[in-house]
């Protein structure tokens, strides 16, 4: 079983580089940040069109920094509640864009195709996810033959990282600054105020800890308090890679990424939910 299993892994990795090469034609998406301002004036009024005779629908303090949805020579267009809003010019001074933690910049900065380190993290993080997951089902099947344990046969964790990796990265394409913001600058439990972004942002990273919630439980459940959290945080550990690798595909290739990543992913789990429930079965065989 266990050379099916590598022969299969071959064949990932052949199929990986040949999707890579193929989308060696693509250029990647950029990343877009919006322009950032920041207040100079004691009180600058915000208008609801962009003319000075027109109503006031707020202010702003000196030192207010405000992210701008568009601008030209005079004006910066912004957003006020469920309004847009407009601000002279002449009161704000450009600022430098959000910057993002260490992590996603070093991330950003090598996903780059035409660059090495590319290839070199793209392989590396595609050989740890598959290793992985070979490493997780030798320990539950190591459970069920000496401790007569059963691990749970299907995980649905893996697929949320995954889905939550893609979502993530594609919004981080188009709206950087907003995701840095809600994730790392303005995060909070209810992001009220904060922009369908990050309403967006919160919806997917609730639905991912209530997965984490259902397999945890799912692992105490059917291996016990000894070996159920250990099993949960070998699972975790994948889901984090998972993430990882889906994150920095998508920002890098986009559309070819997600494109071999739901091949790839389907191809696995597909391995990994047959090679288990092979392992079952031969398990009950053994035992009557």
């Amino acid at each position: 079983m266990l050379r099916k299993m590598v022969s299969r892994k071959h064949y990932l990795f052949l199929y990986f580089i040949l999707i890579q090469l193929l989308a060696s034609c693509t250029k990647p998406n950029q990343y877009f940040a919006k322009e950032r301002y920041i207040v100079t004036t004691n009180t600058l009024n915000i208008r609801i069109d962009p003319t000075q005779l027109s109503k006031n629908i707020g202010t702003l303090k000196k030192g207010d920094i405000i992210t701008a949805l568009a601008s030209d020579k005079y004006w910066v267009m912004v957003k006020v509640g469920d309004q847009t809003g407009f601000v002279s010019i002449e009161y704000v001074k450009k600022i430098d864009p959000i910057s993002a933690p260490k992590i996603v910049s070093f991330i950003e900065r090598n996903a780059d195709w035409v660059k090495w380190p590319f290839w070199v993290i793209s392989i590396l993080l595609i050989t740890i996810w598959i290793i992985s997951e070979l490493g997780l089902m030798r320990y539950e099947n190591r459970l069920k033959i000496k401790f007569g344990i059963n691990a749970k046969k299907i995980s649905v964790s893996p697929l949320i990282f995954f889905v939550t990796g893609i979502l993530t990265a594609i919004l981080y394409l188009y709206w950087k600054d907003q995701i840095i913001e809600s994730l790392f600058n303005r995060f909070s439990f209810l992001p009220r105020g904060m922009g369908s972004i990050a309403w967006i942002i919160w919806i997917l990273y609730l639905t991912l800890l209530l997965g984490m919630i259902v397999d945890f439980s799912g692992s105490i459940y059917r291996s016990g308090i000894k070996f159920g959290p250990l099993t949960f945080l070998m699972e975790l550990g994948i889901n984090l890679i998972i993430f990882l690798t889906t994150f920095f595909l998508v920002i890098s290739l986009f559309l070819i990424a997600i494109i071999f990543l739901i091949v790839f992913f389907a191809v696995l789990y597909t391995i990994v939910v047959t090679e288990n429930s092979k392992s079952f079965s031969g398990f009950i065989g053994a035992k009557k």
